[in-house]
């Protein structure tokens, strides 16, 4: 099957749910939810850099569109007093008008989420760490938190070559071709002194199964 295709969007309605959660009637419609989906999600990406933010779940109800924040660290979005929540909506209403609303839900395993994971193997990678003393600090994080696999590629000029390459780091069990592996992906670069280096992160949470021997999507 190779590689080729996001884990989480192949497995959309088997194991995982859509991030988008709306519905158009028209074609004109779609579109322009589509181009609005996007420029939230930039915002909010833009707005909070590296924040242990898991997913962007962006809602769409009869009255008003809600942008849900999934979050292992909700104290360094809300501030003190919610000050920097309050500063953010403001910025978001000026942005995109009235009619949004923004909720924070924290996750309970920051570990088994990918994105959190990339994002803190580009932290350390941009903080002049040794590659290698990162991917092994990545699984030993990830499987100390009962997942079942976890695989890291990191790819580039690599500890300053002159000729990128990449390096792989597997522990586990990482099944890509079945649909029934709750499988989460995340794409990042660390921006460094000496170029770009790109790091992809799988983690595996087991095979995901209802009594009745169906696949259930499941949350953090």
């Amino acid at each position: 099957m190779g590689q080729k295709v996001d884990p989480r969007w192949l497995r959309a309605w088997v194991t995982k749910s859509w991030a988008s959660e709306w519905f158009a009637k028209t074609k004109a419609q779609s579109s322009e939810f589509f181009v609005q989906d996007i420029k939230m999600r930039n915002f909010v990406e833009k707005e909070f850099v590296r924040v242990w933010i898991s997913k962007v779940v962006v809602r769409k109800t009869h009255n008003e569109w809600e942008v849900i924040i999934f979050t292992s660290k909700t104290a360094q979005i809300l501030g003190k007093d919610w000050e920097k929540l309050k500063a953010f909506e403001t910025k978001f209403a000026k942005k995109f008008g009235p009619g949004y609303k923004i909720t924070l839900k924290e996750i309970r395993v920051p570990e088994l989420s990918a994105k959190i994971i990339a994002e803190f193997a580009a932290s350390q990678i941009e903080a002049r760490m040794p590659y290698r003393k990162v991917g092994k600090s990545v699984l030993e994080k990830v499987m100390q938190k009962w997942a079942t696999g976890v695989k890291i590629m990191i790819a580039g000029r690599l500890w300053w070559t002159d000729i990128a390459r990449s390096e792989k780091f597997i522990e586990g069990r990482v099944s890509l071709q079945t649909f029934r592996a709750d499988i989460d992906y995340h794409y990042t670069t660390a921006m460094t002194k000496y170029g770009i280096i790109g790091i992809k992160v799988w983690i595996s949470k087991g095979e995901i199964f209802t009594k009745k021997g169906k696949a259930k999507s499941k949350e953090l």
